[in-house]
């Protein structure tokens, strides 16, 4: 298996850039593309290019840098060169509120210029696909790139040449091979809420704080998954909503789960770091749950265990869900049916049609 993507579009400066298009002017020979296989510590074997260029890729999955590459136009190097990438620890702490948006990667040889530039590949972190940094609640719009000025061991802003959102790669050109880094800003970054007041201090908190609200009461928020002329989508906001304008979930293959950037979604996990520190829990909403063959007659929170004790987990009435945190960012929210097929009929801004509504809150473990 190898993490090669869909070609996709780069844009960037008003301009639409077709890979594939790059790819064939760099051929001059039988075989310009070369994917590398990477070791355990995320680093492409060096590949030998020649004055008629050509492409060295990471393809490894493991690697943590999976898609990472380098385009070499003809005529930018005057000799054969080994070039290789590499995943590397930061060699100098971030400016101040800077945070990273992918893994570091050293371009080598270091120090090697170009007689023209060159295209530098390098991966954003975005698992979902929903066009926000994961944990950092910063859309992929206003992400950049750094590079490590070794001469006075400072991280310098480069001009953003694109980026392929298809295949979340940022894309920079460059004369020289460093080491590079996409990062993020934190006063870039926007979440659903604003139930955390930034002080400069390092946050904490209580057991049993609520991720959204005060002492007295604990917020819900919502899933809506419904059927567009597009398909199926699972959004996440403040309320139920059939607008696309919050947090996009992504529904598993199977069609009885969807996961969503907690931390992006909500102040208090981002600030906190990991969204397994906190303690989901969420239900369906009764009366905007409407399905083919189901009926929620109740409105408890029922676990997988409290269903199957209470044995109401066949028929109308019987299905449950179950929100956990499955990573430092991503929570999963399970309804233990198929969507696909429950979810048949396209729901209208009048609220026509079939519907899942599910409300959830998590409290500070």
């Amino acid at each position: 298996m190898d993490c090669t993507h869909p070609q996709g579009t780069i844009t960037g400066h008003g301009i639409a850039v077709w890979l594939a298009i790059l790819l064939v002017l760099s051929c001059a020979a039988s075989a310009c593309k070369i994917k590398g296989e990477s070791d355990e510590g995320g680093t492409v074997s060096a590949v030998v290019i020649g004055p008629e260029g050509g492409v060295v890729e990471i393809t490894d999955p493991a690697s943590g840098i999976c898609g990472a590459k380098v385009y070499i136009p003809a005529g930018a190097l005057d000799s054969e060169q080994g070039i290789s990438l590499s995943r590397r620890a930061l060699p100098a702490t971030l400016p101040a509120w800077y945070r990273t948006g992918g893994g570091c990667i050293d371009f080598h040889p270091d120090g090697l210029r170009f007689s023209q530039p060159v295209l530098l590949y390098l991966p954003y972190d975005d698992i979902n696909n929903d066009g926000i940094i994961d944990g950092r609640a910063v859309r992929e719009e206003d992400l950049f790139v750094l590079y490590h000025n070794s001469l006075d061991g400072r991280w310098e802003e480069m001009p953003l040449y694109g980026a392929d959102t298809d295949s979340n790669l940022a894309v920079v050109e460059s004369g020289h091979f460093s080491t590079y880094l996409v990062a993020v800003d934190t006063a870039d970054a926007w979440t659903l809420d604003s139930g955390l007041t930034d002080t400069g201090a390092e946050p904490s908190f209580e057991p049993g704080e609520c991720y959204l609200g005060n002492d007295n009461i604990c917020y819900y928020s919502h899933m809506t998954v419904l059927r567009r002329e597009t398909g199926l989508t699972a959004i996440v906001d403040r309320n139920l909503t059939y607008v696309n304008s919050g947090i996009v979930a992504e529904i598993s293959e199977d069609g009885s789960s969807a996961t969503f950037d907690a931390a992006s979604a909500f102040a208090k996990v981002l600030a906190s770091g990991d969204a397994t520190r906190w303690i989901w829990e969420g239900e369906f909403v009764r009366e905007h749950t409407f399905l083919m063959d189901y009926e929620v007659r109740q409105d408890d929170a029922l676990s997988s265990s409290e269903s199957e004790e209470a044995g109401t987990q066949d028929g109308a009435g019987g299905i449950f869900c179950r929100v956990e945190a499955v990573d430092a960012n991503m929570v999963k929210i399970t309804w233990e049916i198929d969507v696909f097929e429950q979810i048949i009929y396209q729901t209208t801004p009048q609220g026509s049609g079939h519907c899942l509504a599910i409300r959830f809150r998590a409290t500070h473990q």
